[in-house]
């Protein structure tokens, strides 16, 4: 897995962070094989949170006026936190995209995310940059509902996207 995160993005995790990702989500904590070798992996991990937007409840991206903001961010923390998945990261080899297997791991992320661990909502964080990325994303019903200014290391924005699981 740390070979293919390598060889598939510039953000880099230490050995312990897999591990305790493992550990203590192992149910969505997949990896893809093809030609007896790991050529994708998807790692989640379950958070509560009282946020509305990552809750897939509101929708940062719309115009909304300061005091609907301010208002939502009140009613949040009046609420009890709720349980979402986290999408942490996905990645295929360069020479193994465009055959199914990230659409594969993002679906079963999603059934293992609602299912095993009864999540309300799935995040991720992906650079603005990444249309082919984003582009699955919403194939697969995660709409854009927060941009993060200079989020990556390399200064890049990144957008949250969100998709509500069924109950």
């Amino acid at each position: 897995m740390i070979e293919v995160n390598m060889a598939s993005l510039p953000e880099r995790y230490w050995y312990g962070f897999y591990l305790t990702l493992l550990q203590n989500w192992g149910e969505a904590f997949l990896v893809a094989e093809a030609d007896g070798r790991i050529v994708g992996y998807a790692m989640s991990r379950i958070e509560y949170t009282r946020d509305p937007v990552l809750l897939g409840l509101r929708n940062d991206m719309e115009g909304r006026s300061l005091i609907r903001r301010v208002a939502g961010v009140v009613e949040g923390l009046l609420s009890s936190p709720r349980k979402v998945g986290h999408l942490v990261s996905i990645a295929v080899l360069p020479g193994y995209r465009r055959r199914g297997i990230g659409s594969a791991l993002l679906r079963e992320t999603i059934r293992a995310v609602g299912e095993a661990y009864g999540a309300e909502a799935l995040y991720l964080e992906v650079r603005v940059s990444n249309e082919p990325a984003i582009r699955l994303y919403e194939k697969f019903g995660f709409v854009k509902v927060r941009r993060i200014t200079a989020y990556y290391a390399d200064g890049e924005d990144a957008y949250v996207m969100v998709k509500r699981l069924e109950g």
